[in-house]
């Protein structure tokens, strides 16, 4: 099934907004981008059922004038604090659906407080979901505002659906979902996620691509672009995925990654590649012929494109608006986009997945 409207929750839910999925509006600005520059990129995608395994949906009291829908469990409407419920969403994994509705049936039976914003008060505030590949079974985060919610994690263990179940608290006034403190309650610490024929282990606290089959269609892409030659640096690495589906054509990788969660993931696979727990703007570029970028959504620090000594560079980039940004501040500089590829790795929505290669003039 690969249109959205066939949804129930379409009219309402706002995390899908096109019906006609493969002609999102933000593509047509990047081809008009790209063609400016000489550049006719491809364009990747990749169904629309069940693609995203993983999601964060927020808990709240749901509607007052209907008990029976409460709590909901889903995203908020557009522009308001209302949580809309999505029990048969399309896109998620069933999985999803499934741990979603079993946490709802046991919120009411436990009497678990869903969170409110004004005053903040409740137990629950967002629920975490990550698919395993393999098995199907879900790494489970429960975002605690306050309280304990280890009774209610023993509860969930009747059901044989998790791989792990974690609690995490975050009991800040803030848009901020995921808190700093984390416990285990049950399972194994990592997930791993067969990648591009590669196991990558994931802590829940670091970043992961949702839609999986399509993201390897993109690492097998980055792999074409590296040469045997190359020192590669890496920069915004998370896991280490991109690196690790390139560095048996390269000939020296060093991975740079903020978020201590992805770096002890890293750690896991106990393989001797330098990985720099630090900032990009604190970044070496002067030993590398490669340098692969791939940004947060507000894309790279002004400061970071002068700084950039290498020959050729792979962009991969989560908001194109950014991405624009960046590549017109990279050809100031002297740089050319050689080849782009856009990746629809959230099928129903406005977004894109862009990826570039700049070679220096």
């Amino acid at each position: 099934m690969n249109n959205p409207s066939h949804c129930p929750h379409f009219s309402h839910c706002s995390g899908c907004e096109l019906t006609d999925i493969y002609n999102p509006p933000v593509w047509k600005e990047a081809l008009a981008f790209f063609r400016e520059e000489g550049i006719e990129p491809d364009f990747v995608h990749e169904g629309f059922s069940q693609t995203r395994l993983k999601a964060k949906l927020a808990v709240r009291p749901g509607p007052e004038t209907k008990p029976e829908t409460r709590p909901a469990i889903g995203l908020f409407k557009k522009n308001t604090h209302e949580v809309f419920s999505i029990p048969n969403c399309l896109v998620h994994h069933s999985a999803i659906n499934r741990a979603a509705l079993i946490i709802k049936e046991e919120i009411v039976i436990h009497n678990i407080l869903p969170y409110r914003e004004n005053p903040p008060s409740g137990t629950l505030r967002y629920i975490q979901f990550f698919v395993d590949r393999a098995s199907g079974r879900i790494q489970l985060v429960l975002v605690a505002n306050h309280g304990d919610l280890i009774p209610f994690c023993k509860a969930l263990l009747k059901h044989d659906l998790w791989h792990s179940i974690w609690i995490n608290e975050q009991s800040d006034q803030t848009n901020r979902i995921l808190g700093n403190t984390w416990k285990l309650i049950y399972g194994e610490p990592f997930l791993w996620q067969t990648l591009n024929g590669i196991s990558i282990p994931f802590h829940p606290g670091a970043f992961s691509q949702t839609h999986l089959p399509l993201f390897e269609k993109m690492l097998k892409k980055i792999e074409t672009w590296v040469h045997p030659e190359d020192r590669v640096l890496e920069l915004y690495a998370g896991v280490g995925a991109i690196g690790l589906s390139i560095r048996h054509k390269a000939k020296q990788l060093t991975l740079l990654e903020n978020n201590p969660f992805a770096h002890l993931s890293f750690q896991q696979m106990k393989i001797d590649i330098p990985y720099l727990c630090i900032d990009a703007k604190s970044a070496d570029f002067s030993n590398c012929d490669l340098l692969i970028i791939d940004p947060p959504r507000k894309g790279l620090d002004k400061e970071i494109a002068p700084k950039i000594d290498a020959s050729r560079l792979i962009y991969v980039s989560c908001g194109f608006e950014s991405f624009k940004r960046d590549a017109k501040q990279l050809l100031s500089l002297g740089w050319k986009i050689k080849e782009a590829t856009g990746y629809l790795l959230f099928p129903g929505t406005n977004h894109v997945e862009t990826l570039a290669l700049f070679e220096k003039t």
